[in-house]
């Protein structure tokens, strides 16, 4: 299953070559609304973690109906658990496809790597590194539909990132899933 998603998230970034032209090319910061959880094998009393993701996007326009838009992002996920925010942050990397069935409404759908920077348990007593506990490489299934109005450069989103793999070292079957909420504002090359 691995093989499958990174050989699919390798084509999809090889889409874009020679022989097929882009008409045009957007890019700009994207800001946004993290609501993250745990999924999988987990406990019960678990609740979700409000945080952020920022960075920025870039859309190649490959046919008029049809786009690749890879991101680079800091991104926050975690959870709740009791007074103990697990909070883990990543340097994720989705490249998603796009495609507006009209003309400002998009749905949206790929692959996403995430790379851990950092872990940590933070309650009111203390703050404990736990990074050593986590995977380093995060494989998830971004999709997700949205509003581009290209005439003032914005566009809004909200996409759910599914984890397919999972992200404690022990082999927990625990995955990162993440509700997205973002705006983002291009300009054209």
């Amino acid at each position: 299953m691995k093989k499958l998603i990174i050989v699919g998230f390798l084509a999809l970034t090889s889409l874009y070559s020679g022989s097929l032209k882009a008409q045009s090319i957007y890019i700009g910061p994207k800001v946004g609304l993290n609501l993250a959880n745990f999924t999988g094998n987990v406990n019960s009393s678990l609740r979700g973690l409000a945080a952020l993701h920022v960075g920025g996007v870039a859309e190649i326009e490959i046919v008029d109906m049809f786009s690749i838009q890879p991101e680079l992002l800091y991104s926050v996920k975690g959870a709740i658990l009791d007074d103990t925010k697990l909070v883990n942050s990543y340097l994720s990397l989705p490249v998603m496809g796009k495609f507006y069935p009209i003309d400002m409404l998009y749905i949206e759908a790929g692959p996403q790597i995430g790379f851990l920077i950092s872990a940590n348990e933070k309650s009111n007593a203390n703050n404990i590194k736990t990074t050593d506990s986590y995977k380093t490489v995060d494989l998830g299934l971004g999709f997700g539909a949205g509003v581009n109005l290209r005439d003032i450069g914005l566009s809004l989103g909200l996409r759910y990132n599914a984890g397919l793999s999972n992200i404690f070292i022990d082999n927990s079957r625990i995955k990162n899933g993440v509700f997205q909420i973002s705006a983002a504002y291009t300009f054209e090359l």
